[in-house]
């Protein structure tokens, strides 16, 4: 095992922990500090972050669509009730227990997740080689995490835990994660290999398709051409974002159509390292949360 792999489980066990000793609060003050270089201020969030951080902590926790929609699989249902079913990717089979899957009754190739958190997925390009045993380990192990305690993030603490099954997309896929400031998209991002270590790339890009003047500080750019669906890519992002007053919408053109893949209320935690503060400022200007502000004070 790497060295890089044992300070990644220390640093997980150690999140766990500090979550579970203190409070969502205490913990994300501290992660932001340590991971941005600045105070998080909740009483007056001004920096994209610090609102993100305002919304995981004090208005997604309460908002059931918002926990519906982080719900790979229960999003589905949001998504066929906006009468927009033919963007989702063919469900195969959703479980609460891997060993209840029917191995045997799954295609050749596929795609198997979690539906709870971030990066709990397994690629399976040809299932004669899999690892059966291996994978309903690994599966165990990670139906029995909660993705909340990471980041301090409880929206995810209030999903119920089930392993889906969808079709393995075709071709080359490029994910575009559109984010929707109060009901319009003010930027996107397009990314490769993050993870793999090989080629990792990610860059952000104004909402009319040029490259954006900010960046993220743990990954180079790599300009690319934009896929001729953009327009409608952001119109489909804008209309599944419904009321919510921000949140970033994945989707996938594959071999020229769009295909849903998530919506995540709490992009990178709440802790993107912008590379500087004026770009995270900049960001945090153009999304109004003073609403959920003044409904949550209300309470």
């Amino acid at each position: 095992m790497s060295n890089k792999s044992v300070f990644y489980k220390l640093r997980r066990k150690g999140q766990i922990f500090a979550y579970r000793l203190t409070n969502p609060v205490f913990v994300s003050r501290l992660y932001f500090r340590h991971e941005l270089g600045y105070t998080l201020n909740l009483d007056n969030p001004v920096t994209f972050n610090e609102k993100l951080q305002w919304l995981k902590l004090f208005y997604w926790p309460e908002n059931e669509k918002a926990i519906q929609c982080a719900d790979k699989y229960a999003v589905r249902s949001y998504i066929e009730n906006m009468g927009k079913a033919e963007i989702l990717n063919n469900l195969i089979g959703v479980w609460d227990d891997a060993k209840k899957i029917d191995w045997d009754a799954l295609p050749q190739k596929f795609a198997l997740k979690c539906n709870h958190g971030c990066a709990y997925n397994l690629i399976c390009q040809n299932k004669d080689e899999l690892d059966g045993k291996k994978t309903i380990k690994q599966f165990d192990k990670w139906m029995h995490e909660d993705f909340g305690e990471y980041n301090a993030e409880p929206h995810y603490d209030k999903i119920p835990k089930r392993i889906i099954c969808e079709e393995l997309l075709k071709g080359e896929i490029i994910n575009y994660n559109i984010y929707v400031f109060n009901g319009k998209v003010v930027f996107f991002s397009v990314a490769g290999g993050l993870g793999d270590g090989v080629g990792e790339h990610l860059t952000y890009y104004n909402a009319d398709g040029s490259l954006a003047s900010f960046k993220n500080k743990n990954y180079p750019v790599r300009e690319e051409k934009l896929t001729e669906l953009l327009p409608q890519m952001q119109e489909m992002a804008v209309f599944l974002a419904g009321d919510f007053p921000m949140v970033r919408v994945d989707l996938f053109d594959v071999g020229g159509k769009i295909i849903f893949s998530e919506m995540t209320f709490t992009p990178g935690g709440g802790l993107i390292p912008f590379d500087s503060y004026e770009a995270d400022k900049w960001l945090g200007d153009q999304l109004d949360i003073s609403k959920e502000m003044t409904s949550v004070l209300k309470r």
